[in-house]
């Protein structure tokens, strides 16, 4: 089998399922050993936390994979990166001002809440997949409170379903989209129904109170959250997508209470951020205690042992050992042997794909389809000059993801500034040179000198270590992705070796 026909797999792994299909994405994946997958099965967890790039979407991907195995479960997968619009966001939003019969308590300060139109809209998702079109699913038994339910969510959302998170609302109010027929005069009141339209506050209370009434059936249920990631336009807008992800996650920790308490067999998944967790911890608000509790955080470095055990490189080998299984080809034993030269600049192959990343299954993605797009067609071992021409398209790749993570903090000026700061730099450096080379393009560029004038360098080099940018040198590496929490500015500081390439660092020996 020729090196380009591995299927090494896609950087999202949606697009690996639908381009690859349902028997490869299975045979492919690994059940990492750090977490137990049988604890998300039998939901004893249900947060998946980790960086960017760590395999969120995967594990989330191979469970729903798992959960339609069995034909009679319903299984919903929700993914806001592609469902969840600027619009979405701010109706959103808008509701908090709406359902004021709840407040979270912060500090003795009163927050707004989004808790409620999280619920209400994750049990929209059951009802309008149990009442779709040829739907043969009975999760709950059909009382008086599944009718009401069911005919409130039609008001809100329409009798023909939506997408949106909730409806345009205006004062308030809902204008309704479904006749009134089965509300009596106590629920009407409750609701404040009137002239065709509701209050959506007090709708949404009722809704979730109804919900804790029903009897479950038969069907199981697992509605699958892929991440909602934080917008990086302006700072009042991060701030309150903050707030929407903090009660995201009070939502989905709640109705897996409900489903505890009640014995539905309705569970709820979500995969979170692990930096946009801590923006939420920065700003107050107490999640860590069903984080820690029901979450799992995905981590592939592991701190001792032999580094050709490490679990990215035995992904590797199932991906290749899949794409040989699916070619009809005999599975290698020694993958390493059998499609890579032993050593890239010295560096055993295993040691050097893990020295140019992360410890992330996308920087290993990432670094085997730069290689495949540099190699030819019919060859069947890489060597130095393959790793040679595909190491800058796969610098420029991983800068671009990088900077994508920084934006979080920082403006797209702020950014350009940086990058101007760190190409050409001599490696290692010192605090003293780097703060000094800033003020020295300061002097030369408005966009260093605005930077300069906003940010100390202590703080700038903080960051940057947060992100895996930059580390101290010697005999111990210290990166924050090595599982460091600190490192030390008054020693030698380098910038990680993906990255070096794209900022065409120069290599010194010693300052």
């Amino acid at each position: 089998m020729f090196f380009k026909d591995i299927k090494f797999g896609k950087t999202d792994a949606s697009n690996e399922l639908m381009e690859f299909g349902y028997d490869f994405y299975l045979s492919s994946f690994l059940e990492y050993e750090r977490y137990c997958i049988e604890d998300f099965f039998e939901g004893r967890k249900y947060f998946i936390l980790g960086r960017k790039g760590t395999g969120k979407t995967a594990l989330l991907k191979y469970m729903e994979c798992k959960f339609r195995e069995e034909v009679e479960n319903l299984v919903i997968p929700i993914r806001f990166k592609s469902d969840f619009d600027e619009v979405d966001r701010k109706n959103v939003k808008r509701t908090s001002f709406l359902a004021q019969e709840e407040v979270i308590e912060n500090n003795n300060e009163k927050l707004k809440s989004y808790v409620s139109s999280w619920q209400v809209y994750l049990i929209y998702q059951i009802f309008k997949h149990i009442n779709s079109e040829n739907a043969e699913y009975s999760v709950f038994c059909k009382n008086k409170e599944y009718k009401l339910i069911w005919k409130l969510l039609s008001m809100i959302y329409g009798e023909n379903g939506g997408n949106k998170i909730v409806p345009k609302i205006s004062k308030g109010l809902i204008k309704i989209s479904a006749g009134t027929q089965g509300i009596d005069a106590n629920l009407a009141a409750a609701i404040e129904l009137n002239n065709n339209k509701i209050n959506y506050g007090r709708t949404a209370k009722e809704i979730i109170n109804m919900y804790q009434r029903l009897s479950f059936d038969r069907t199981p249920v697992y509605i699958l959250i892929d991440e909602l990631e934080l917008s990086v336009k302006t700072k009042k807008q991060r701030e309150a997508d903050i707030e929407l992800v903090r009660d995201l996650i009070i939502a989905v920790d709640r109705m897996n209470r409900v489903s505890k308490d009640k014995s539905y067999e309705v569970n709820f998944y979500a995969s979170v951020r692990t930096d946009v967790i801590d923006s939420v911890l920065s700003n107050g608000y107490e999640i860590n205690k069903c984080t820690e509790d029901y979450g799992v955080t995905i981590e592939w470095y592991q701190r001792g042992g032999n580094y050709v055990d490490n679990p990215l490189l035995k992904l590797l080998e199932k991906k290749v050992n899949a794409s040989e299984k699916e070619n009809l080809e005999k599975e290698s034993n020694n993958v390493w042997g059998t499609y890579f030269e032993q050593k890239i600049h010295g560096i055993e192959i295993r040691e050097f794909l893990l020295k140019y990343s992360w410890y992330r299954p996308r920087d290993i993605i990432r670094m085997m389809t730069s290689v495949q797009d540099h190699c030819k067609k019919e060859t069947e071992r890489v060597n130095q000059e393959v790793f040679d021409r595909a190491i800058q398209q796969y610098s420029n790749k991983m800068w671009n993801e990088v900077s994508e993570e920084i934006s979080l903090k920082y403006t797209p000026e702020d950014i350009k500034a940086i990058k101007k700061i760190l190409t050409g730099i001599q490696v290692p450096f010192s605090f003293s040179y780097i703060n000094s080379r800033m003020k020295e393009l300061a002097d030369h560029y408005d966009y260093v000198e605005k930077f300069s004038d906003k940010y100390k360098m202590p703080d700038v080099l903080e960051m940057l270590f947060d992100w895996g940018i930059v580390g101290n040198s010697g005999e111990r590496m210290v990166f924050s992705f090595l599982g460091y929490k600190e490192m030390d500015i008054t020693k030698p500081m380098i910038i990680h070796t993906p990255l070096r390439n794209y900022f065409e660092v120069v290599s010194k020996k010693q300052l």
